[in-house]
């Protein structure tokens, strides 16, 4: 057979809002891969729109996107994922532009490639694409499905504590569909892995949209030859999500401001959350967030405060906790291990603190 390369992508989320700006910009950069590389065909596996009803400007501009990439030759194959048909039909009109939109299982085949299209449905199970599999000739069958591989621990434990487990796949689903490349959309970190003879492919989401998604972004090129030689391309994205603990000592929050000049610099535009531990003044801590936030969001650096801090002011007043500080304290200075005891204080105090709070409610 003839050399036939082929994008995937998926989890564009376009119309994110919020983030409307970051996911075009990174649409536009898959676009201009695709220009590029000129591949027969470029697979969208679901989750093109964040919602059923985008803005009928951000639809247009994404049907000319579609335009110029078919009148370069390059054909289009889109399924709908679950957050496309959210509250309406994001997908409809979009074949006018020449794109194929899948809504209904279909075998789409170009030189002696089987692309098997499955929709999304929120009532399906790995065992009905099985029944629903079409036996065709081809030397190589792509299967394409907004789904989730629930035999993989991370990402079983991501969708499902979004409760988002959508189309559950087996290993034994895999092996029995006997695709050559599974073509995967709904998971939103890159995974590449094998099952049987079946290369699994997640790309993962084009933009970051939480703080789970903090692995670099792809597309991933798929050729096929005598054999399939799937490559990742990095796509960057616009803002990052980064966490970052910062610990408070004897000298107060002030002491913290040339951590945060030295993130100012070597951070670029991002959701930065920042956990903050230690003993403050609670009033003087707040103030000092507010001060750290407006200096960082003129670098483009949102924050988003995880305050675990401890008020100075009520240890002051509890007696049980001033005692426990103070145990803590005699044992920290003696031990080789002072972050240990930390993590005892703090500890200790979270309960403490539960503990009267659950009192006072009684």
């Amino acid at each position: 057979m003839q050399s036939f390369c082929f994008l995937h992508t998926s989890d564009l989320h376009l119309g994110r809002k919020g983030r409307e700006e970051d996911v075009w910009k990174q649409w536009q950069k898959i676009c201009e891969i695709a220009l590029n590389r000129q591949p027969e065909v470029l697979l969208i596996a679901g989750d093109v729109f964040d919602n059923g009803d985008p803005s009928p400007t951000l639809k247009e501009e994404f049907c000319n996107s579609l335009k110029a990439l078919i009148a370069k030759g390059i054909s289009v194959l889109i399924i709908p994922g679950n957050h496309d048909v959210k509250k309406g039909d994001a997908l409809k009109g979009i074949e006018k532009t020449g794109a194929k939109v899948f809504t209904n299982y279909q075998v789409f085949c170009i030189s002696d490639i089987a692309f098997h299209l499955f929709p999304f449905c929120s009532q399906w199970t790995g065992q009905d694409l099985v029944k629903m599999k079409q036996k065709v000739k081809a030397k190589f069958e792509v299967g394409v499905c907004h789904a989730s591989y629930v035999a993989l621990p991370e990402i079983f434990a991501d969708l499902g504590d979004s409760q988002a487990i959508h189309i559950p796949l087996t290993q034994e689903d895999i092996i029995t569909l006997g695709f050559d490349y599974f073509a995967l959309g709904h998971y939103h970190n890159a995974k590449h892995w094998q099952v049987g003879n079946t290369q699994c492919v997640y790309p993962g989401s084009i933009e970051p949209l939480s703080f789970k998604e903090k692995e670099k972004r792809y597309i991933f090129l798929v050729e096929c030859n005598e054999a399939l030689k799937i490559t990742p391309i990095p796509i960057g994205c616009q803002r990052s999500y980064e966490e970052i603990v910062l610990q408070i000592d004897s000298q107060g929050v002030d002491a913290l401001w040339p951590k945060i000049e030295e993130l100012s610099l070597r951070l670029g535009p991002c959701f930065l959350r920042l956990t903050l531990r230690g003993i403050v003044e609670t009033v003087r801590c707040q103030n000092w967030q507010s001060q750290v936030s407006a200096f960082l969001d003129k670098k483009q650096i949102k924050v988003i405060w995880q305050d675990e801090t401890v008020d100075l002011n009520w240890i002051e007043r509890d007696t049980l906790a001033k005692q426990f500080l103070e145990i803590c304290r005699q044992r920290a200075r003696k031990s080789p291990d002072k972050d240990y005891w930390r993590r005892v204080f703090y500890r200790g105090i979270s309960l403490l603190r539960q503990c009267k709070d659950a009192y006072k409610k009684r």
